[in-house]
């Protein structure tokens, strides 16, 4: 079974679509989709029976004023941000669309923080699910879903290789769109200081970004039997949604140089 796993990024998670274009192209359609955070998002239209081309259609829609409606500041002391809008613009793709519906297995997840566990959405509401998965902490609030207080599932597993193995998969496609940072240890020694200005949104994207990427390295390691697609996101912020077509192509580019192996996958299933 041909499992595609799509890591987490925010707005740098549209490059997924550009995969996905490629995947289309080549006719192939996997068993089994995962998603973390964006790629949850991205995952459930796919798993939903949306096209690749069809992706690029609905995210070239997202303009800033698109997006300021999505991301509507609220006043609430659980996060800045609190999904109804988000619900509202994915009901008019998916509404009532059921996980065990779908025309393709799918999962998606998400972190308890009462329990401190990773949940598995493999049921139920498709919707419900993907607000869950891409609840990023401080910018959106928790969301209550079956009595559960969740979370961003990319802060305990962000590109989750071994959930597509739990469900089955026995050849993986997975798709990072995080930059890979050194993780350079150094000792503290004199330096001349950049002078840099760091906002509170940068310093959190910045930890975000960190946080995710160590994880993803570590589900990475478990890809044994499998092909793993780095895409360079470099330049496209993570709130930057406006940036649909570039992020997609970047994804499109980096994807087209792997046909070869991404056949090869595919034929030794």
């Amino acid at each position: 079974m041909l499992g595609l796993v799509l890591g987490g990024g925010a707005a740098k998670g549209y490059a997924h679509i550009g995969v996905l274009k490629v995947l289309d192209e080549e006719g192939i359609r996997p068993d089994i989709v995962v998603g973390a955070s964006m790629g949850a998002l991205v995952g459930g239209f796919y798993a939903a029976g949306f096209t690749g081309k069809e992706l690029e259609e609905i995210a070239c829609r997202v303009d800033k004023r698109t997006k300021r409606w999505l991301l509507e500041f609220t006043l609430s002391s659980q996060g800045l941000v609190d999904g109804k809008n988000v619900i509202k613009y994915l009901d008019d793709y998916l509404k009532e669309k059921t996980i065990e519906q779908l025309p393709m297995k799918f999962a998606a997840v998400a972190t308890d923080v009462e329990n401190e566990t990773e949940v598995i959405l493999d049921r139920g509401d498709l919707v419900q699910a993907i607000r869950a998965a891409i609840s990023i902490p401080v910018v959106f609030t928790p969301h209550l879903y079956s009595g559960r207080i969740l979370i961003d599932g990319g802060f305990v597993n962000p590109m989750p290789v071994t959930l597509a193995q739990q469900l089955g998969a026995t050849k993986i496609i997975a798709v990072n769109v995080l930059h890979k940072p050194g993780y350079d240890q150094v000792r503290l020694d004199p330096r001349v200081p950049s002078n840099k200005k760091y906002s509170m949104k940068k310093v959190l994207d910045q930890t975000i970004a960190l946080i995710f990427a160590r994880l993803t390295d570590h589900q990475a390691r478990h890809l044994k039997n499998g092909l793993l697609v780095n895409v360079d996101t470099r330049g496209i912020g993570v709130s930057q949604f406006e940036k649909g077509k570039e992020a997609i192509a970047r994804g499109y580019e980096e994807a087209d140089k792997h046909r070869k192996a991404i056949r090869k996958a595919v034929s030794s299933r």
